[in-house]
């Protein structure tokens, strides 16, 4: 006997193949079959017609931050509202282990607002705490190297010496062996920014010896894109990795729209020279990190905490007030907005605001806001740049080699650990939205599903087949189609049409509300 029939559903498989109308049957955790005749095998528990919907395996998003947010809020809710039911977390270089004394409290302050003790140390004690909590979705992890670098000498710009870097291999390799599904690097942050070629060599090598998936926060994604592109090439050539992945592949500032053809040139080489480039892109033009993160030199060199700290001192406030004048067009701060922040300078109603119009509703000068906010709350204000373009987003997740992704973390439909970009409740149902009027359904599920599946080695999920994890979700393409979905001025909104999320063969959500019962689990690669 199964424990779930669907039947009469589209199923779009997952493989890129033809949709067909079919039944699937589920046991336990897995499907057991699949039939292309109708009303068929009906000795089960429970059967859902699922006429005039499509029914596609889950999402699988390949970069996420839920590293933290998970224990804050398994239930995941923003992941699973719009189909995912895998996410790889420990992204740009940071992740959530290994942790020693040296990175300890700096992680502690960086994820304050997520109430969470950090009690563990490696990838085994993290996958532990994670598993307790009974996840919502599934979760793998990869090592992200600004960690693993200040587990080993902190955050302060430093060339590693010859113990330094072996101890960082040391970690590193425990992390691999652990079940890290791979490594990610965040080369535009701290401290991975400080990082020079023999260091990101030593870290590839040992990624290679993994045969696991290296993947990076590129160096730079606007002024010297291509520069960025060629150095994670030449590190994968020294190292002799055969297949690296780009993390939210963009040309950011319009100065750099230009280079997407250059950009796709060399990645076309590169995989003509034997090293297969593969990269994930949420589908919106205005990107989101820290606020900080866009701030000039010297405050672009100070951690979070660090620039904290420097701005409780009134001349240095003074000063970066001068800096950021000097620094900023008034055209600068109305394509800048502030998605969260724990500062209470911003009433809520106006989050998601840009800072032009924050500042004129404040009477506050723009520069001041930010010094304001930075002061109060460097780790948790966020802001997004509007300084992509629409048609090299398209382009970019039209490429047979990109797929789709969120770079957020799972929340809640309320606003109780921050508000996220929408792209952490929309980027399944926008991705598929983006690029229904230029590409068959089949191929845009497959973006989502069996490529990212294959990218990082998953196994067993992203397709709907036998011995398969019954990860599933069942869209009504009806409300589909001319929906709208989160956006900044609501960037909670669940996604109409998802009407049905398995995680692991048990219903995780359905009608718009979260099952009581969690069925993820933490996912491991040894």
């Amino acid at each position: 006997m199964f424990d779930l029939i669907i039947k009469n559903a589209l199923i779009v498989n997952g493989s890129g193949s033809t949709p067909f109308h079919g039944t699937v049957c589920i046991k336990n955790s897995k499907i057991e079959h699949i039939s292309k005749i109708p009303n068929t095998i009906l000795n089960t528990k429970e059967i859902i017609n699922a006429e005039g919907m499509m029914l596609t395996p889950g999402f699988i998003d390949i970069h996420g931050h839920s590293d933290i947010s998970i224990l804050a809020a398994p239930e995941a809710t923003g992941k699973l509202s719009q189909g995912i039911t895998t996410e790889v977390c420990g992204n740009c270089g940071l992740s959530a282990f290994p942790i020693t004394n040296l990175n300890r409290d700096h992680l502690k302050q960086l994820f304050d607002h997520y109430n969470t003790d950090l009690t563990w140390s490696t990838f085994a004690n993290y996958a532990e705490t994670v598993q307790k909590v009974n996840p919502g979705i599934n979760i793998a992890s990869l090592c992200g190297h600004n960690t693993l670098r200040a587990a080993v000498v902190g955050y302060e710009k430093q060339e590693l010496n010859n113990c330094e870097l072996s101890r960082m291999e040391q970690l590193h390799n425990e992390a691999l062996n652990q079940g890290a599904i791979g490594t990610s690097t965040g080369l535009l942050y701290l401290p991975g920014c400080f990082a020079n070629f023999a260091e990101l060599r030593l870290l590839a090598k040992t990624v290679a010896n993994s045969k696991k998936i290296f993947t990076s926060h590129l160096r730079s994604e606007g002024n010297k894109l291509l520069e960025a592109i060629d150095e994670f090439i030449q590190v994968a050539e020294v190292a002799n990795i055969k297949h690296i992945h780009i993390s939210h592949f963009k040309t950011a500032g319009k100065a750099n729209w230009h280079k997407l053809n250059s950009a796709l040139l060399r990645i076309s080489k590169a995989s003509d020279a034997g090293i297969k480039i593969t990269a994930d892109r949420y589908p919106y033009i205005e990107s989101m990190t820290q606020l900080s993160a866009y701030m000039p030199s010297p405050y672009s060199e100070m951690d979070d905490i660090k620039l904290k700290k420097h701005l409780k001192h009134a001349a240095n406030f003074a000063k970066f007030i001068h800096t950021l004048n000097d620094h900023f067009t008034p055209e600068d701060w109305k394509n800048k907005r502030v998605v969260s922040t724990n500062s209470s300078t911003i009433p809520p109603t106006l989050l998601g605001e840009t800072i032009y119009s924050i500042s004129a509703n404040l009477t506050i000068p723009p520069a001041e806001l930010i010094a304001q906010l930075l002061r109060d709350d460097a780790p948790g204000t966020m802001g997004s740049s509007k300084g992509m373009s629409e048609k090299n987003m398209l382009t970019i997740l039209q490429q047979p080699f990109v797929c789709c992704s969120t770079d957020e973390s799972a929340r809640p439909a309320d606003f109780s650990i921050g508000r996220s970009h929408p792209r952490g409740f929309g980027s399944c149902a926008e991705f598929i939205k983006r690029l229904s009027p230029s590409m068959p359904i089949e191929q845009i599920i497959q973006k989502m599903t069996s490529l990212p599946g294959n990218i990082f080695n998953i196994k067993q999920r992203g397709l709907i087949a036998e011995n398969y994890f019954a990860d599933l979700v069942l869209i009504d393409l009806a409300k589909f189609a001319d929906a709208e979905f989160a956006n900044f001025a609501n960037p909670h909104k669940l996604s109409p049409g998802i009407e049905k999320v398995w995680v692991n063969g048990k219903i995780a959500y359905s009608n718009y509300s979260l099952s009581p019962n969690r069925h993820g689990t933490v996912l491991k690669y040894n």
